[in-house]
This record gives C-alpha cells, sequence and structure tokens, in this order.
C-alpha cells in the first residue's frame, strides 16, 4: 500500500499515515458498501451511524496523488449555515467535523500540497480492473468501464454539458503533476457556469468514486455525465463489485 510519510493538515482535514490497507474518512472506509449517499456529493456511513459528507474533496486529491492509505479526520470547528450539508449535520446533532469537502468547491488542492511535502511511502502491488465492460445508466448519466493492461492506469474520457475532458492518472503510482493541479484546482460545477471548468473537475469526482472508493487502478473509463452524475460514477463502481467483476492481479 501506499501511503502519506507524515501526518499533515489541510484544509477541513487532517491526513495520517495509515497502517492497513484503504483509506478511512472520519473512521468510515472509502468503499462501495459505506457510501450513504452518492448524487450531488457523496457521504459515508461509518461505525454508529456516524456520516462524513462530500467526501469526494479529499478522497479525489489523494487519488491523484497516488496515495491508496490514509487516515483521513474532518478538523472544521465552525458551521457554515449557507451550506447544505452543514444544516444537515447540525440537524443530527453532529458537529462541522463531519464535513470534510471544500466550502470553495475544490478537490482540496491543499491536500495536494500536503501529500507532496510529506511524501509518499510503501509500494502498492495488487492492482485491479473489471474482467468484462460494466456500464451504469441512469440520471446521473451513462459511465462505462472497461479492462486495461496491468499497470496502465487509468484513462478518463468524459463528456459533460457539451465539453470534453480526456485525463490519464494512476491512482497507485505518479500523475503528470500539471494534470493534477488542474483537476484539484477546478471548481464544482454546482459552483461555477463554465462547463470547462466543470469537466475538469468531473475527472476528481471519478478519481473519487471508480478508483477509490471502486477500488480500481487500472482501467479506461468512458463517461457521459448528468448533473447529479454521482449516481453513475458510484453506481458503476457499485455495479462491478455486485456482479463479481473486479479483477485483482499481482507482478
Amino acid at each position: 500500500m501506499r501511503t502519506v510519510a507524515e501526518r499533515f493538515e489541510a484544509e477541513s482535514v487532517a491526513v495520517a499515515p495509515a497502517e492497513e490497507p484503504g483509506i478511512r474518512v472520519n473512521g468510515a472506509p472509502a468503499t462501495v458498501e459505506a457510501v450513504q449517499k452518492a448524487d450531488v456529493r457523496v457521504d459515508l456511513l461509518g461505525d454508529e451511524g456516524r456520516r462524513s459528507f462530500v467526501v469526494e474533496h479529499v478522497l479525489a486529491p489523494l487519488g491523484l496523488c497516488g496515495v491508496t492509505a490514509a487516515e483521513v479526520t474532518g478538523i472544521e470547528t465552525d458551521w457554515s449555515f449557507e451550506r447544505p450539508e452543514h444544516r444537515f449535520c447540525y440537524a443530527r446533532g453532529d458537529d462541522p467535523s463531519r464535513v470534510v469537502g471544500s466550502p470553495a468547491g475544490l478537490p482540496n488542492p491543499a491536500v495536494v500540497d500536503g501529500v507532496r511535502e510529506v511524501g509518499v511511502v510503501g509500494d502498492h502491488e495488487v492492482r485491479r480492473t473489471v474482467a468484462e465492460p460494466v456500464t451504469a445508466d441512469n440520471d446521473g448519466g451513462t459511465v462505462t468501464l472497461r479492462p486495461r493492461e496491468r499497470g496502465a492506469g487509468v484513462r478518463f474520457e468524459v463528456s459533460f454539458r457539451g465539453e470534453t475532458f480526456v485525463a490519464e492518472v494512476d491512482p497507485a503510482g505518479p500523475t503528470d503533476p500539471e494534470l493534477v493541479d488542474r483537476v484539484a484546482g477546478a471548481t464544482t460545477p454546482f459552483l461555477t457556469d463554465s462547463a470547462r471548468e466543470g469537466v475538469v473537475h468531473s475527472v476528481a469526482d471519478l478519481v473519487s468514486d471508480v478508483a477509490v472508493i471502486g477500488g480500481f487502478e487500472d482501467l479506461v473509463v468512458e463517461a457521459e455525465l448528468g448533473p447529479a452524475y454521482h449516481l453513475a460514477t458510484v453506481g458503476v463502481s457499485r455495479l462491478a463489485h455486485e456482479r463479481d467483476l473486479v479483477v485483482e492481479r499481482r507482478p
């Protein structure tokens, strides 16, 4: 597994080394089984029914940096009631630390900076793909996962609001730093009218929902995204697991 060398703090979160594989957010595993909500945002449900909100904004930068194992903890202490997730969290009797998404709607570039500063240690031997193509087609759009050779990484071919974008990401290794910075600095389409910026941001969400939550390192991902696209991006990962199409490969 590849984890951060040291603990660091970034906007909204602290990230610490993990002793076991996988990324956890406030104790909840970043897996399809733990997803509580997936439409305009992604929430994870952990022990004792405790929920973490907007997790894609911290999972994406970790995946873009090739981190496959980490302990993420929310560190927010102030309420921002203009944000719907803060209002919902408050109504549940939780505290602001349960919201780990960026208030600016970014895939948290501060996490990218933190990973670069402390470094990544370890190796990631087991890489996963799908045995055959799998497609989710719903109100979130259409997303297809296709097999790819071991070590190839994930190729995202994305269309959104009339714009297209192609990106090559290795969720368990190095990715072009310029691409990482561009994706991590792109505002969510729910806070910008720019279709071009929206399609770039959607790559971050795909990294979160397919590579990290889905657990895949080697794929071709073809995506025609709709408004609430986490329905399809998490949905296709869930389908691959439910249909037992996940293939693990070692050196």
